[in-house]
């Protein structure tokens, strides 16, 4: 903990907050934007209604500027599973999960270029201490955006590995059920796996709980920002100039090299702007300007270069050809004047684009623009931390969505007592969690700490309430 305050210490106020989380989570809303956040965030809300509409067809709801104000953002497009992701929702929607208050969704937004062997993927989700996958092994480097649509078949592949009799009868039944509940969703009116994932997330939501709750709408980040960047590319503005003026676009290259989701050409790290879809498998393709170009790193694919030119961008973007990067994610939202809800390591990369941008935009003697970066609120942490739990052999044991699930969900006095818990607590138990997605890249090699604290360690030192 002590290691985590020093080396990041951005994130060491809220491990001293002693905020009861219900309170803390109604602190997370924002006002009224200015004039100029407020055109540019109702043209985000149209890229979202866009998005929205694909994924979940005349179903989709109706998706408004002001509920955008203050959204959440995460790193992976997947099922309800991971329990550091799986309270992020909870964290900034808290104060409403009790008020009764269900018309305007919980929006999310989700980056879908993440592949299914990720550490939270990991082919699929955990059960019951146990993982139970529905991606084979040769697609873990495949991306969930580009994936196609596929029926859910994990009981089978549990039955023919000969592990299905490992789980007790009731949680076999449990699995055959949630099986049956996401094939039966269908493979959404595109054949995507993305949007699969988003029918399935909107679906087992409320089953977490077992009280009326807001339903949940996962957005794909990727294609929220590639509509919003066809609207922007109609117009100019200083992120057009970024990828269309080569004195910019040199100067935004500088700033953000080496942040950690932008991009380290030397490392051959992150990818300058986009990343290329893959010609022959659901994979990506880096890219690097190379003068008015976007080329592959690889050149066995430089024939898929891509001209830094207007019409250009417009043609591989409506295609799909050129999926944008967490670079522009970042940068369009702070554009827009939302609030980010994120974990901790997305906390620390939105200050970092915050502060670049700033710089950058006074240096090129646009200070209007520069004041509304100035502006933004990048102050909202909604991650790092389980909050689901369960008594067992005299201590505390974590749970995964699908162990929620199976359980029956959660019922109101369990939600009350969450809420009424300190975020300095809450924030305590996760933090082996944070300092692991921390450590190779803030903490000395020679001051990182071996043995730690795991969740059900901390949560039984600190959650007696349970």
């Amino acid at each position: 903990m002590e290691q985590l305050k020093r080396y990041v210490p951005i994130i060491e106020p809220y491990f001293a907050d002693e905020t009861p989380l219900g309170e803390y989570s109604a602190r997370l809303r924002t006002g009224e934007p200015t004039a100029p956040h407020a055109a540019r965030q109702e043209r985000l809300a149209s890229a979202a209604r866009k998005v929205a509409a694909s994924a979940f067809g005349p179903d989709a709801p109706d998706v408004r500027a002001a509920d955008l104000r203050a959204v959440n953002i995460v790193d992976h497009h997947q099922l309800l599973n991971h329990p550091l992701l799986l309270g992020t929702n909870v964290i900034a929607n808290a104060a409403r999960l009790l008020s009764g208050e269900t018309g305007r969704p919980v929006v999310t937004f989700s980056c879908s270029n993440v592949a299914p062997g990720n550490y939270y993927i990991r082919n699929g989700f955990s059960f019951r201490n146990r993982r139970v996958a529905y991606f084979s092994n040769k697609e873990h480097r495949d991306v969930i955006y580009h994936a196609p649509s596929r029926t859910f078949d994990f009981v089978e592949r549990l039955r023919k590995a000969g592990q299905l009799a490992a789980f007790a009868p009731d949680d076999q039944q449990f699995l055959t059920h949630y099986e049956r509940t996401l094939n039966d969703l269908g493979p959404g009116a595109r054949n995507r796996h993305k949007d699969q994932i988003a029918m399935a997330l909107r679906a087992t939501w409320p089953m977490l709980f077992r009280q009326s709750v807001p339903e949940l709408l996962y957005l794909d980040a990727e294609d929220v920002t590639r509509h919003l960047l066809i609207d922007l590319l109609g117009d100019d503005s200083y992120l057009t100039d970024a990828l269309l003026n080569p004195k910019l676009r040199a100067d935004v290259l500088d700033t953000f090299r080496g942040v950690v989701v932008a991009w380290e050409e030397a490392s051959n790290k992150g990818t300058h702007f986009f990343w290329r879809k893959h010609p022959d498998k659901p994979q990506l393709l880096r890219l690097y300007v190379q003068g008015n170009r976007l080329a592959p790193a690889d050149p066995r694919h430089a024939h898929l270069s891509v001209p830094l030119e207007r019409a250009a961008l417009l043609d591989h973007l409506h295609s799909e050809e050129l999926i944008p990067a967490v670079s522009l994610h970042v940068s369009l939202f702070l554009y827009s004047g939302v609030k980010p809800l994120v974990g901790p390591g997305s906390l620390v990369y939105f200050q970092q684009f915050k502060d670049g941008w700033e710089h950058l935009l006074r240096r090129h003697g646009l200070n209007e623009e520069a004041e509304l970066m100035a502006a933004a609120d990048t102050s909202g942490m909604i991650a790092g931390t389980p909050l689901f739990f369960e008594r067992s052999g005299g201590g505390l044991h974590t749970l995964y969505a699908t162990d929620v699930l199976g359980n029956g969900g959660v019922d109101a006095d369990y939600l009350k007592a969450v809420l009424s818990a300190p975020l300095c607590d809450l924030l305590t138990v996760g933090a082996s969690g944070v300092y692991d997605l921390f450590v190779n890249s803030y903490i000395p090699p020679d001051e990182r700490i071996a043995e730690r604290f795991d969740f059900d360690e901390a949560a039984t030192a600190v959650h007696h309430w349970i």
